[in-house]
C-alpha cells in the first residue's frame, strides 16, 4: 500500500485517552447516551487493536469513579490516573503513562469537550503529539460549548474526526479478524 496520509491513525502508533467519564460530569452532558455508547465502542475496539488505554478521573475522592457502563469495559486490574488539573498533561502520572505507551498519535474521548478534553488536546500538540478527538465520543453540558471547542481545537491543529472513522483508519482493510470484531462493535 502506498504511504498513507500523516493524519491517518495507525494502530501501532495510537493510544486511546479517555477523560473523566464520571457521573457528576455526565449527569447533564449533551447526548449522554450516544457519548457513553461511543466511548464503550472505543474501549472495546482498543482491546481488539491492542491500543494502550490511558484513562483519567477528576478528583476521584470527591467525584467518584467511572460510571458503571464504562467501568465494566475497562481491562481487569486497570489503574486510572486521578488528577486535579483540567489538562491531563498537568499530571506527572499521565505524562509518564504517555511515555510508557510510547505512541505518537493520541485518540481522545470523554468529557467535557470545552474544559478537560480541549486543554488536554492542545497541550498534547504543544508537547509534540498528534492529537485526535472523536467528536461523537466527547461532549459538554452545552452543545454549543462542545461545538465551539471542537472548532477551536481544529483551528489549532487537532484532528477532529469520529469514532468510526478513527477505527477504520487503524483497520486499513476489510476481511481481517480485527475488522470482523470491530464491525460487530460498531453495528
Amino acid at each position: 500500500m502506498p504511504t498513507r496520509h500523516i493524519e491517518h491513525l495507525r494502530k501501532d502508533d495510537t493510544a486511546l485517552v479517555m477523560i473523566d467519564m464520571q457521573e457528576p460530569f455526565l449527569r447533564d452532558v449533551h447526548d449522554r447516551e450516544l457519548v457513553v455508547k461511543r466511548v464503550q465502542v472505543l474501549l472495546d475496539a482498543a482491546k481488539v487493536l491492542g491500543l494502550p488505554i490511558i484513562a483519567t478521573l477528576q478528583n476521584e475522592n470527591r467525584l467518584g469513579g467511572y460510571v458503571p457502563e464504562i467501568a465494566e469495559r475497562l481491562p481487569e486490574n486497570f489503574h486510572p490516573i486521578d488528577k486535579m488539573t483540567f489538562s491531563c498533561m498537568g499530571s506527572e502520572e499521565f505524562r509518564m503513562a504517555l511515555r510508557v505507551a510510547s505512541r505518537h498519535q493520541i485518540l481522545i474521548c470523554g468529557v467535557e469537550t470545552h474544559i478537560c478534553v480541549s486543554q488536554t488536546a492542545l497541550d498534547l500538540l504543544r508537547a509534540g503529539y498528534q492529537a485526535h478527538v472523536a467528536a461523537d465520543a466527547v461532549s459538554s453540558r452545552s452543545k454549543e460549548h462542545s461545538e465551539r471547542s471542537l472548532d477551536r481545537m481544529a483551528k489549532a491543529g487537532v484532528v477532529i474526526s469520529n469514532s468510526e472513522s478513527a477505527l477504520y483508519e487503524m483497520l486499513v482493510e476489510a476481511g481481517t479478524p480485527e475488522f470482523k470484531q470491530i464491525l460487530n462493535l460498531i453495528k
